[in-house]
């Protein structure tokens, strides 16, 4: 328990800056926060509103609204980003007044429709449904169809092992997050790893005891994760870690404490007690680096870190 608690302390000592509120809550890391409570119209039983794309990219994934303006545009700063040039870039916004929520056109080429009606502004109702360009969200306060709307997500980005992101949707969102952090002069850091000698416990223990081993680990690193951050399953038993706000320093410091925790981690399969290590490499978005160079430059450290022997962490200087 002394790795976990030192993990948590090396992962929260560095939160998010709160530049832009909305877009952070809206990050890589969805459903993650808690909607904040204020007075409002709607009845006690109806559940916190949010914005659910049922429509175009991202299609099930939802966004809670609370106090904070939810803009929407094309722009990579928008909290809701719709990347096509029907949409302004800085398209319309949600804003909430006294408990109730409002959609503000903001003299958008193209317009914002509310059921099909063009608006400049208008009041949203249970069911309504807003369409800019060809992306379509519901607003909905239905605790039913917010859990219907979080599985469709789940089945689509959710990798159904270890409940890390799967690598579709690392494709779809890293370069977007890349994109944003570069925009608001904030770093990120990409921790590459995977689970060495994997094939050897496969082939001693067998397939079954394999995929304990990546839910065990999985599901401890996904509960030491601050908001913002995200673990996807890029591979077999390879893993990306992205560190929201985190400079070079920190993310070896974190990417170190991972690999003590799973060093330090046992399998009970059937009876078996498996162990395993990691190897990871470790590096920071640049000022103009594209998303592929930051992850062919992770992926590099990684195998640096096996041809070292395993069980570290490699680096690189920032870019």
């Amino acid at each position: 328990m002394a790795e976990i608690s030192g993990l948590h302390a090396l992962l929260t000592a560095f939160p998010p800056p709160v530049l832009s509120k909305a877009p952070l809550m809206a990050s890589i890391f969805p459903g993650r926060r808690t909607a904040i409570s204020i007075p409002s119209e709607r009845p006690a039983a109806s559940g916190p509103p949010c914005l659910v794309i049922i429509s175009g990219d991202d299609m099930g994934r939802r966004y809670e609204l609370g106090t904070s303006e939810v803009s929407i545009g094309r722009a990579d700063t928008c909290t809701i980003c719709v990347a096509t040039d029907q949409v302004s870039r800085k398209h319309c916004t949600v804003q909430g007044v006294l408990g109730r929520y409002f959609i503000v056109d903001n003299r958008s080429t193209n317009g914002t429709f509310v059921n099909e009606q063009k608006v400049e502004r208008a009041k949203l109702v249970d069911g309504d449904q807003i369409r800019v360009g060809k992306t379509v969200l519901k607003y909905t306060e239905s605790h039913v169809e917010q859990r219907y709307f979080e599985h469709v997500f789940n089945l689509a980005s959710m990798d159904a092992l270890t409940g890390a992101f799967n690598k579709r949707y690392f494709d779809e969102t890293f370069a977007k997050e890349t994109a944003k952090a570069q925009q608001t002069a904030t770093p990120l850091s990409l921790v590459l790893f995977d689970i060495d000698f994997f094939k050897k416990i496969n082939d001693a223990h067998g397939h079954p005891a394999g995929d304990a081993v990546l839910k065990n680990v999985a599901t401890v690193l996904l509960a030491q994760l601050r908001d913002g951050d995200a673990l996807f399953r890029v591979g077999g038993e390879e893993f990306a870690l992205v560190l929201a706000a985190t400079p070079l320093a920190s993310a070896i410091h974190a990417a170190e404490a991972v690999r003590a925790l799973v060093a330090d981690l046992v399998t009970d399969f059937m009876g078996t007690r498996i162990s395993a290590t990691l190897s990871l490499g470790v590096a920071e978005l640049g000022p103009t680096e594209q998303a592929s160079a930051l992850y062919q430059r992770a992926d590099e450290l990684l195998y640096m870190a096996k041809r070292s022997g395993r069980n570290r962490v490699a680096s690189a200087s920032a870019f």
